[in-house]
């Protein structure tokens, strides 16, 4: 890897992006060798930025910041002199996403660069852009929920989308290393902390919206909110946006279109009105074919993905890449190498003759959505079992909702712990259970041991049914009170099928 020694000299137009309330008569001309949000990685030289975070003020730091020799402090307020230069701005996020991007000479101008944000679909849709662009001949980079990876270099990924001083850094480095287009993930809570700012998009795609991260955002509307930003504030202000790719079966799509000043391509597996549409599909459990219309070109597609959603996501990364501008006959056959997607109706094989998915689907739409996909690919004498908890520590209003969409949608229903962090996995399955008995249909077991609950699931399984694995998908741990326990629903399955 190609890496070069950056300092940036503080410009007034840098202030200005920043959005600088006041400063230092001396920040003009100032020279920064580094930045740090961390006052104890602050080296001689460096930038501190504080930032309120959700469990501790860097502002409390900055005392820390100067005696390791900052060369700056960026932050809301200040208290007293300080002894060194500083920037108040509006909010520090802002400033050190505009700071990270100016450090880094601004990477993402030298980048074709796809941004996709959704609740459902980011990781697979991410994943077939990256294939699509490989396939047309282009250095790619990909961020996002599994992993960080660009010619060879691979991480697996703690955030799916990382902080703005994290990103900038890993989009300069694909930019030194002869990377020419990448493809990121967009999560909600990166676009509510500002972890995007200046980040220059040349598309952005949406792929649906359902209940989420409520113990974030509180609110599906300012969830809703966060989502759109990604169309209505950076992409608009990119200096090389092409276009806006958005499925044409979900209600918000509507909301882009009159938010958002680019074009938008609809797609859509329902009908003649998306530009990007289907006038032919088949699907079975070992994956699908379709022929489908674009503005591009009409391309026949075959993919080893199972399931009508995995088609919406191929016509998401197809237009994705046609509003890019890449050479689509060349990339498309491409797509029939993807063999599977980490956690995502990932097949497991084993011995027995069962059909064996797990699938990262952890809100009750994505349940409900994997059951009814399955169901639609199975016979009448095949049964469907899933197994399944729910997060401690997260929004607890969707537990029950997450057990009525199992109840209603499979044979059998075997509800067991997930990463139950802090609280009491027996309280969190109880909450489940209650939108279970609602319904007053169905049958279900209770396990609390994830690895037992597997087991139960296979074991009651017979020949030709099929076993969803939800919730944690391509996730290896499992997070009980302070502690992260080696687990991978993939190798927990194979073990027991074996």
């Amino acid at each position: 890897m190609v890496k070069t020694q950056k300092t940036l000299v503080i410009q007034p137009s840098h202030l200005k992006m920043m959005k600088a309330l006041t400063y230092s008569a001396n920040v003009p001309g100032l020279v920064v060798s580094g930045i740090a949000t961390d006052s104890r990685l602050v080296q001689p030289g460096d930038a501190f930025v504080a930032v309120r975070g959700q469990n501790t003020d860097g502002h409390q730091f900055i005392g820390d910041a100067v005696s390791r020799k900052a060369s700056l402090v960026v932050c809301e307020n200040v208290q007293g002199d300080i002894g060194i230069p500083y920037i108040i701005v509006e909010d520090s996020r802002v400033a050190l996403a505009a700071l990270a991007s100016l450090f880094f000479k601004e990477p993402t101008k030298r980048l074709s660069l796809i941004g996709v944000t959704g609740t459902d679909g980011k990781t697979t849709t991410s994943m077939l852009i990256e294939t699509l662009l490989n396939g047309a001949g282009l250095k790619t980079g990909l961020l996002g929920t599994v992993t960080y990876r660009f010619l060879g270099s691979e991480i697996p990924a703690p955030l799916t989308t990382p902080d703005a001083l994290t990103l900038q850094k890993m989009f300069c480095e694909m930019v030194e290393n002869g990377v020419t287009a990448a493809v990121m993930e967009v999560s909600s809570h990166a676009l509510d902390q500002r972890r995007t700012d200046f980040c220059h998009f040349d598309v952005g795609v949406f792929t649906l919206l359902a209940r989420d991260h409520l113990d974030y955002h509180k609110t599906l509307e300012a969830y809703k909110k966060a989502k759109l930003r990604l169309f209505t504030e950076l992409l608009p202000q990119s200096c090389k946006a092409k276009g806006v790719v958005a499925n044409g079966q979900d209600p918000v799509t509507l909301e882009i279109i009159r938010q958002c000043p680019l074009p938008v391509f609809t797609f859509a597996s329902n009908g003649r009105n998306a530009h990007i549409f289907p006038v032919a599909s088949d699907f079975t459990l070992n994956g699908l074919s379709a022929v489908l219309v674009t503005p591009w070109g009409e391309f026949d597609v075959r993919s080893k993905l199972i399931g009508a959603h995995n088609l919406q996501n191929i016509m998401a990364a197809i237009g994705a890449c046609g509003v890019l501008g890449i050479d689509l006959k060349k990339a498309v056959p491409a797509l029939s190498s993807v063999v599977r997607i980490p956690g995502r109706l990932e097949r497991v094989q084993g011995r027995r003759p069962i059909h064996v998915f797990v699938d990262y689907a952890h809100t009750p739409k994505a349940i409900e959505n994997c059951l009814k996909i399955v169901r639609s690919l199975a016979s009448s004498e095949q049964k469907i079992i899933i197994v399944f908890g729910a997060g401690g520590d997260r929004d607890k209003g969707k537990r029950p909702l997450m057990g009525k969409a199992a109840i209603e949608n499979a044979d059998l229903v075997v509800v067991t712990s997930d990463n139950p962090r802090s609280e009491d996995p027996l309280a969190i399955i109880e909450e489940i259970l209650g939108g279970i008995r609602e319904t007053n249909k169905g049958s279900f077991i209770v396990e609390p041991d994830r690895r037992l609950a597997i087991k139960k699931a296979l074991d009651l399984a017979k020949d030709g049914d099929i076993v969803i694995i939800a919730g944690k998908g391509h996730e290896k741990y499992q997070i009980v009170k302070d502690k992260k326990l080696p687990f991978d629903d993939c190798e927990v399955a194979r073990e027991f099928m074996s």
